[in-house]
């Protein structure tokens, strides 16, 4: 046999070889795998589903929030309600913190790495006010894919992964609910899109397309309205307004609006107030609260008739029953 095609063998040989030892790792676990399997929980009698009481300090500011039935609201901020998709994360992070990566136990190093009062203490409580996890969250590692956190009663300093501050921390968002809407995009038959310029009018047809009946008969881009459907289905505000005098606000009679049909026949509406430092006033029809959005979010929504049309033209629209619309309009 040549010497080169030997080589060659050789040298797949010790490929394949060294894939096997990657892959099936034949000689046991990796270190970090062992500390990971042989760590235990940081709050070994921890249960999320027991949190009826969340205190959260930062900044000298402590925010409470308090669960009543399946409902958490920011009791500091007159029980007003909170994202429940926010605390739900929380509470799964704390349930998820394990003592697999020590990197201190010496009290000098507690400052540095923010894991006093410098950072932000959670205190999570149960029933009768029982405290069922206490700590600090402190600053994110060199990595940024990490954050530093310690057990109030403990010395030992802990690393669990993500940017946690962003978790346990609102800052001046706050803990209430920005939601708007929260619906699925799928189930809408018919959106009207209305303006000081124009009113548009889409309906999905039979074949699951969207069409134009107004302000001319025409085929909608399909990518366009269900990228508008997508924003508008999970809506959340930029900020609160401070009171709640519609007609301040210009929305008593809004000049602009955005409504969808859903395949139950219920209907969701978003109402456009006045302008004010880039930032618009608005309210879900079906809610007292007034939010802001900033300018850039409605120009998003409020799309121009031509913006939304099709490059082939339709001389006839069907809705998703397969009845001819009133409108029947012909296309440019």
């Amino acid at each position: 046999m040549k010497t080169k095609p030997l080589l060659i063998l050789v040298g797949i040989l010790v490929i394949l070889g060294l894939l096997v030892l990657l892959l099936e790792n034949p000689f046991g676990k990796g270190e970090y795998e062992k500390k990971v399997e042989a760590a235990g929980p940081l709050f070994s009698n921890f249960r999320k589903e027991n949190v009826t009481k969340i205190e959260l300090t930062a900044s000298g500011t402590t925010t409470t929030l308090t669960k009543e039935g399946d409902r958490w609201l920011v009791a500091s901020m007159n029980n007003f309600p909170t994202d429940g998709k926010a605390v739900e994360e929380l509470l799964d992070k704390v349930a998820g913190f394990k003592t697999t990566q020590l990197v201190s136990n010496n009290p000098d190093k507690q400052a540095t790495l923010q894991v006093d009062s410098s950072g932000v203490e959670a205190k999570l409580l149960g029933a009768n006010e029982g405290v069922l996890a206490h700590l600090f969250v402190g600053k994110t590692t060199p990595d940024f894919f990490s954050s530093y956190i310690r057990a109030t009663d403990s010395k030992n300093v802990y690393v669990a992964e993500g940017y946690l501050k962003s978790i346990f921390d609102k800052g001046s968002r706050t803990w209430k609910d920005r939601t708007l809407f929260d619906f699925n995009k799928g189930d809408v038959t018919h959106l009207t899109i209305k303006s000081e310029a124009e009113e548009i009018d889409l309906q999905l047809d039979a074949e699951g397309k969207w069409q134009m009946l107004k302000p001319v008969a025409f085929a909608a881009k399909k990518t366009d309205v269900e990228s508008l459907l997508e924003t508008l289905s999970t809506l959340k505000a930029d900020d609160f307004a401070a009171g709640k005098d519609l007609a301040a606000y210009g929305l008593d009679v809004p000049k602009s609006s955005i409504t969808v049909t859903l395949n139950d026949g219920s209907t969701k509406a978003l109402l456009i107030g006045k302008e004010e430092e880039g930032k618009h006033y608005v309210r879900n029809k079906d809610k007292d609260i007034i939010f802001t959005l900033y300018k850039s979010r409605i120009n998003q929504l409020i799309k121009k008739s031509d913006d939304l049309k099709d490059n082939a033209p339709v001389t006839e629209a069907h809705d998703a029953s397969g009845s001819k619309p009133e409108n029947k309009g012909k296309g440019e």
